[in-house]
């Protein structure tokens, strides 16, 4: 009976370990986020095209938006508050016809967030209670 306790007991303990290391580490700044739906559809990069991400950092207390809208690259700035986000968001102007809907809903949906939330390896952006765009942090090795 003793064997069996300390069994469980080392089970119970391993798989507490193993599910702190899935805790999210993921930030609103410094992580890249991958597009991954929008307009409530899931977004799929097709094989041969870049994905829409954007990378929002702060350099001397100034916060900068990069990223890429499936066209053009994206750039800016925004300012949080608590939950609260504000975008202002600036894009380079070529035209392609394949990617230019998904480029105008995201820099769109930016320009119009007004909160995020991040629930683990998910940030999403909202006006209201609208969810505008989801994205998925994703880590390079």
């Amino acid at each position: 009976m003793k064997n069996i306790v300390i069994l469980l007991l080392a089970f119970t303990l391993l798989h507490c370990k193993s599910a702190q290391q899935n805790v999210s580490t993921a930030t609103l700044e410094n992580t890249y986020w991958k597009l991954a739906e929008m307009n409530g559809n899931l977004v799929v990069t097709p094989a041969d095209a870049k994905e829409v991400h954007i990378i929002l950092t702060s350099v001397d207390s100034e916060k900068r938006l990069k990223g890429f809208g499936g066209c053009n690259a994206i750039g800016g700035n925004f300012r949080t508050k608590g939950n609260q986000i504000n975008f202002t968001v600036i894009s380079t102007k070529m035209f392609c016809e394949s990617t230019m809907e998904v480029e105008y809903y995201v820099t769109n949906a930016l320009s119009k967030a007004q909160t995020y939330s991040i629930d683990g390896e998910t940030l999403s952006f909202y006006n209201g209670t609208e969810k505008l765009i989801t994205l998925q942090a994703v880590y390079f090795k």
